[in-house]
């Protein structure tokens, strides 16, 4: 399965592509994040989605900027809506600064705290200075899918770093972020979640699909260069087996110690019978110190995390 197509990819990584400016914007860039889909890409900032970059046809690109971002009423640069040389990209490159500053102000009224902290996770553990020491890989984040009836906040692989040569032993991760404690409960509650979850991963035919979406994104990502960890000489693809149970974790972003209602929601008895599902493994991520490195070791099984609180 391919999310983007041979020619997407090599307009995206040839020096002489259409779209390699883009990508090497990004690459310069750690506030930038390119996110897979199928047929298209976005370039997030901030959480946010700075453009979106879709296939028309092949040697042809559709381009817009997130208008919702921009608050003050100007009007921005005028760009080509359609990118058909390398130079057109270079246009919008050009003005990634614009509305990078149309975001920031926007942000500034409008908070959204938890997406900005889901591309910090995203750009700490595939590339940073610590990510080849990470085990976990982030494919996607804000993935939505309608034809699977999916919604995550981020989407990532558990790669043991003594497994490196091996991409077969790896295993889904499914991520759900929550930012503050008045993010724990309600219709997007961590209960609504872990319902979500199972009636997804229990569903065969979605569930395969979404783990052929995930080993997709992941090894395009890698062949883009936006994942950086030492690579085996086999240059090792990962392959995600349906029968291997998948994790699920809950990111808990500045828990207040001094309230309640993180160790109410924990104690209620329903999540219990998800511990112990067999479909999924679920864990708490705790930091190693301080930071978003993710490791095997600082996903905590629910027994553990209650003693923590």
């Amino acid at each position: 399965m391919r999310m983007l197509s041979e020619r997407f990819m090599e307009d995206l990584v040839q020096p002489d592509g259409l779209l390699n400016p883009i990508l090497a914007r990004v690459k310069k860039d750690q506030t930038l994040m390119i996110a897979i889909r199928k047929n298209y890409i976005n370039i997030y900032y901030r959480g946010g989605n700075l453009i979106r970059v879709t296939e028309q046809s092949a040697g042809s690109y559709r381009v817009f900027f997130e208008e919702q971002y921009n608050k003050s009423g100007q009007p921005g640069p005028i760009l080509p809506a359609s990118l058909h040389i390398q130079e057109d990209a270079r246009h919008w490159v050009a003005a990634f600064s614009i509305y990078k500053n149309l975001m920031d102000e926007f942000f500034c009224i409008h908070p959204k705290p938890e997406r900005e902290f889901q591309q910090l996770v995203a750009r700490e553990n595939n590339h940073s200075t610590i990510s080849n020491e990470s085990e976990y890989f982030v494919s996607d984040i804000e993935f939505a899918d309608s034809s699977l009836g999916a919604r995550f906040d981020m989407l990532a692989i558990r790669w043991s770093a003594s497994q490196r040569t091996n991409g077969s032993r790896c295993r889904a991760v499914l991520v759900e972020m929550k930012y503050g404690d008045g993010a724990l409960d309600g219709n997007a509650g961590l209960i609504k979640h872990l319902q979500d979850m199972e009636a997804l991963i229990k569903d065969g035919s979605r569930y395969i699909k979404l783990l052929q979406t995930m080993e997709a994104q992941f090894n395009q990502l890698d062949q883009l260069g936006l994942l950086k960890f030492n690579q085996s000489k086999n240059g090792t693809k990962i392959k995600l087996d349906a029968n291997e149970r998948p994790e699920v974790v809950f990111i808990l972003a500045n828990h207040n110690p001094r309230s309640s209602k993180l160790k109410t929601i924990l104690s209620d008895p329903e999540i219990d019978v998800f511990e112990q599902l067999q479909c999924f493994d679920l864990r708490f991520y705790v930091a190693s110190f301080s930071g978003y490195g993710l490791h095997a070791k600082c996903m905590l099984p629910l027994v553990e995390f209650r003693k923590l609180l």
